[in-house]
């Protein structure tokens, strides 16, 4: 595990903003394992977001102001490419299969490369100092989006959105100056 890690590790701190990927061979040599931390800024407060992959299971907590109660949300993902959600938070319907989307935009790309469903090449930008990939969230199985996720390289983590419309990061995006990818090899990405 640690020569794999080693090696795309390598491989990402080698690509440069611009730099065409291959997103199928991306998307299946990510790490199983990574955790994002950072702060969302929301109209009226910041709230904390913790984005967690161990596996085939990937999770959020956060989502509300600090005086109130975090929700979680956890989804796995079987070699198949099946989801199921392992953890519904508060007020949320989770019957069904789910449809992540935002910072849970891991688990839709993990489900898309385990079923063979990614292809093409994007270029590789910059968001935060890490670079990231940004794909159609049609892709991911998202109906008429306004907004991509973007990917950070070298974890595989959904840490920002991308307007179609106006092409700037827009949206749910974790603040640079506050998001942090570990284990710190990973931060290797950083140019």
């Amino acid at each position: 595990m640690t020569g794999l890690v080693f090696a795309l590790t390598i491989a990402v701190a080698a690509s440069a903003p611009g730099q065409e990927i291959d997103i199928a061979a991306w998307a299946k040599d990510l790490p199983n394992q990574f955790v994002v931390l950072g702060s969302k800024v929301e109209p009226t407060y910041v709230a904390a977001v913790e984005i967690r992959r161990d596996g085939d299971t990937l999770s959020i907590v956060g989502g509300a102001p600090a005086w109130m109660e975090r929700s979680r949300e956890t989804i796995e993902v079987d070699m198949s490419g099946d989801m199921r959600h392992l953890v519904c938070p508060p007020g949320m319907t989770c019957q069904g299969a789910p449809r992540p989307a935002g910072f849970l935009s891991t688990a839709a790309l993990l489900s898309a490369s385990r079923r063979g469903a990614l292809s093409g090449s994007t270029r590789v930008e910059t968001y935060g100092g890490r670079n990231v990939i940004c794909l159609p969230a049609e892709t991911l199985g998202v109906e008429k989006p306004i907004l991509d996720p973007c990917f950070d390289l070298a974890s595989g983590a959904a840490i920002a959105q991308k307007n179609r419309f106006s092409g700037r990061f827009d949206g749910p995006s974790l603040d640079p100056v506050t998001l942090r990818v570990l284990p710190d090899t990973i931060k290797e990405n950083s140019p």
